[in-house]
């Protein structure tokens, strides 16, 4: 009996140990980010590969900075905004100069697109993660966890979500991640979500974006313990701000359902609806990697 007891200890510490040893990996810290602006992008083409920033999307932490280095020989500037709609105040580097820099600290989550005012075929986006994210992964994790996943309507793309039970007075933590038919995680996904619960809108988010890590979202504080109807919309694989080249998938809705089961055994998420598709406007059904 105590050999068994001592065996089942080292199994239980050899699993904390694995959660311990992976757990790095999926907060990992960027609490700074250098791009680069590359020798020749003041020439048209570098837009064809997404390379006139490098990297052309950046991911930090909020309150972490992003030096952009201007690589190439004439000067440029990195300005928030897009060439359509022009700068947003956000940040604006104002023409720097070869070899210099410009630096720029993000203070709020969200998704910033920015470009070149003097060459406006470059194209760059800065992800800003917030700590919302970070709670809403710690809710889950201290939490029993929901999955439930359900395939695009030509089958290229899984939709998986992950999320906490429904606890009235309680926020509800939905994370969203997407992977290929060979269950390969698909990068630069952008898709709108929205949740319900008793008919009562709590999550509403336009053009989120998906990289290699899921996407986090919370609910609004719940009303009851009802099952929460949750809908992601495929709007396309691509760099935010630049529609007019997504592909894959585009109008596909997927709709789940968060249903709390027998109180306080693991809430089930059932895939009610697998597919129903709006629109699809690409015919494209190869996911490439960006």
């Amino acid at each position: 009996m105590k050999s068994k007891s001592i065996g089942s200890l080292f199994v239980v510490l050899t699993l904390i140990a694995a959660i311990v040893a992976i757990t790095p990996s999926a907060f990992a810290d960027h609490a700074k980010v250098d791009v680069s602006v590359p020798a020749g992008t003041s020439t048209p083409g570098c837009e064809e590969t997404n390379a006139c920033f490098d990297p052309a999307e950046a991911i930090i932490d909020v309150g972490g900075e992003v030096t952009w280095t201007n690589d190439d020989t004439a000067a440029h500037t990195v300005t928030s905004g897009n060439p359509t709609d022009g700068q947003d105040g956000t940040f604006d580097s104002s023409l720097f100069g070869p070899s210099k820099t410009f630096t720029h600290k993000f203070e709020e989550a969200g998704t910033f697109n920015y470009f070149c005012m003097v060459h406006p075929w470059m194209l760059g986006v800065v992800t800003v993660q917030g700590e919302t994210m970070e709670e809403g992964e710690d809710e889950m994790m201290e939490s029993e966890e929901t999955y439930a996943s359900a395939m695009s309507s030509d089958g290229s793309m899984n939709v998986e979500i992950e999320s906490g039970i429904p606890t009235a007075g309680e926020e509800l933590a939905i994370s969203v991640s997407f992977t290929d038919a060979d269950g390969n995680i698909v990068e630069h996904v952008n898709y709108d979500i929205s949740a319900t619960q008793d008919e009562i809108e709590v999550l509403s988010e336009s053009v989120a974006h998906a990289m290699s890590e899921p996407g986090m979202h919370v609910t609004e504080s719940l009303t009851s313990d009802s099952p929460v109807d949750v809908q992601v919309t495929i709007l396309g694989i691509g760099f935010p701000g630049d529609e007019a080249s997504w592909i894959g998938p585009q109008g596909d809705v997927v709709s789940l359902q968060v249903v709390p089961e027998f109180g306080t055994i693991a809430a089930l998420v059932l895939a009610i609806s697998v597919v129903s598709i709006i629109a699809v406007t690409a015919k494209t059904r190869v996911i490439p990697k960006l």
